[in-house]
C-alpha cells in the first residue's frame, strides 16, 4: 500500500493569513528549475516563519498539519510527499542536537537559535537540488560513450543537465559525441521539443518519435535514460505516464535502463502495482452510454492533468543520483537510514 499519511488539519493562530498551498504553487511558477519536493520544504520554511512556535512540540505540530494541508490540496501529492518528510526528519535531528552552550534545544533560547537557523537556509534546499543535477552530470558522464544511442522522453531537468554537459568537453576530458531519440509526448510537446531544442544547440544529433514508435527504436538504443518524479521505498520509480512501458521495452530487448534522480526524491512510498499509488488518476474510464452521434461522451471525472505510472525496481540497471551510482536495493537501504 501507498505510504501517504492522512493527518487532521488543524489550524494555527499565527498563520490565518498564510496559504501554505498558493505559497507551494507560486514557488514552483516563479522558479522553472524548483522540483516539486524542494518547493514544498520551501512552503514549509516559509510557514515556519509566519508561526511564533517556541517550543519542538509546537513546531513538529505545525509542520504536521501544514504539510496535510499541502497534501490534500494536490492531486498527486506522491512528490512533494517526500519533500514534507524529509523535511521533518531533517528537523528531527536538527532538533535533537544540542544548542551552542550545550544546553538542549528545547530550551527556549537555543530552540530560537535553531529555527532562526532553518529560516535563514531555506534556500539552501533548493541550491543543494540544483548542485545535485550537476554531481549527477558528473558522475554519469562515463556512462555516456561515443557512439551511443540514448532513448529518453519527457521533460526531465537532470536528464536535460546530464546529457547537456555530456555533450561539452570538461578538464581535458573531451566532449561524447552521442545521439538521442527522443519519445514525444503530444500532450507535452512543448516541453519535449525545448528539451530537443537545447541537446541540439550543444551540437547532439537528436531524433524524435512518437510514443508509438518506442518499440520500432530499441533496437537502435544502447541505453534508456529517465528521471523521476519520486523514487520508491523499494528502489522503483513514479514518472511522467509511458516511463514504465519504456522500462518493458528495454527489458525485453536487453537494454540497460538509467534513473537519474535527485536523493530528495527519496522517499517512503511504497506501491504493489499501478493502481496503489495512493491518489486516484481516472484513466480508465469504463462505460457503455453513446452521446449523440459524432459526440464522445465526457467522462464523469476527469483524469488527472500530468498522469504517471510506477516502474518497479526489477526492470531499473541503475540510479545515477547525487550519492553516486546506486542499485535499487542501495536506494532502497538508503531510504530507510534516512527516513527511519
Amino acid at each position: 500500500m501507498a505510504v501517504i499519511g492522512e493527518l487532521p488539519i488543524r489550524d494555527n493562530p499565527d498563520l490565518e493569513s498564510f496559504d501554505i498551498v498558493s505559497t507551494y504553487h507560486k514557488l514552483l511558477a516563479d522558479d522553472p528549475e524548483l522540483t516539486m519536493p524542494v518547493a514544498a520544504i520551501e512552503a514549509l520554511i516559509e510557514a515556519l516563519s509566519q508561526s511564533s512556535a517556541k517550543t519542538v512540540f509546537e513546531t513538529m505540530d505545525l509542520i504536521k498539519t501544514q504539510s496535510a494541508k499541502l497534501r490534500h490540496a494536490v492531486r498527486n501529492p506522491v512528490a512533494l510527499t517526500h519533500g514534507t518528510d524529509l523535511f521533518q526528519q531533517y528537523l528531527v535531528m536538527t532538533l535533537k542536537q544540542p544548542g551552542p552552550d550545550g544546553k538542549e534545544t528545547s530550551s527556549h533560547e537555543n530552540f530560537e537559535v535553531v529555527r532562526q537557523h532553518l529560516m535563514r537556509n531555506g534556500r539552501l534546499f533548493a541550491q543543494r537540488a540544483k548542485q545535485a543535477r550537476e554531481q549527477i552530470a558528473s558522475v554519469a558522464r562515463e556512462y555516456v560513450r561515443d557512439g551511443y544511442t540514448i532513448l529518453t522522453h519527457g521533460g526531465s531537468r537532470v536528464v536535460g543537465t546530464l546529457l547537456g554537459r555530456a555533450a561539452e568537453s570538461v578538464m581535458g576530458d573531451a566532449r561524447r559525441r552521442f545521439k538521442v531519440i527522443h519519445v514525444v509526448n503530444d500532450a507535452r510537446r512543448a516541453e519535449s521539443l525545448k528539451v530537443v531544442a537545447a541537446l541540439r544547440a550543444r551540437g547532439v544529433q537528436v531524433a524524435t518519435i512518437s510514443e508509438s514508435a518506442a518499440a520500432y527504436s530499441m533496437g537502435k538504443v544502447n541505453m534508456v535514460l529517465v528521471g523521476a518524479e519520486a523514487v520508491t521505498a523499494n528502489g522503483g520509480i513514479i514518472s511522467r505516464m509511458g516511463t514504465y512501458q519504456l522500462a518493458l521495452l528495454a527489458n525485453a530487448r536487453k537494454k540497460d535502463f538509467f534513473v537519474a534522480a535527485e536523493q530528495h526524491k527519496f522517499g517512503k512510498t511504497f506501491p504493489l502495482d499501478q493502481f496503489d499509488l495512493g491518489f486516484d488518476q481516472d484513466i480508465l474510464d469504463f462505460h457503455a452510454s453513446k452521446g449523440e452521434e459524432g459526440e464522445e461522451e465526457k467522462p464523469a471525472t476527469e483524469p488527472v492533468e500530468e498522469p504517471v505510472d510506477y516502474t518497479p525496481p526489477e526492470f531499473i540497471t541503475s540510479f545515477l543520483s547525487d550519492n553516486g551510482v546506486l542499485t535499487p536495493t542501495d536506494v532502497a537501504k538508503m531510504v530507510i537510514d534516512l527516513m527511519y
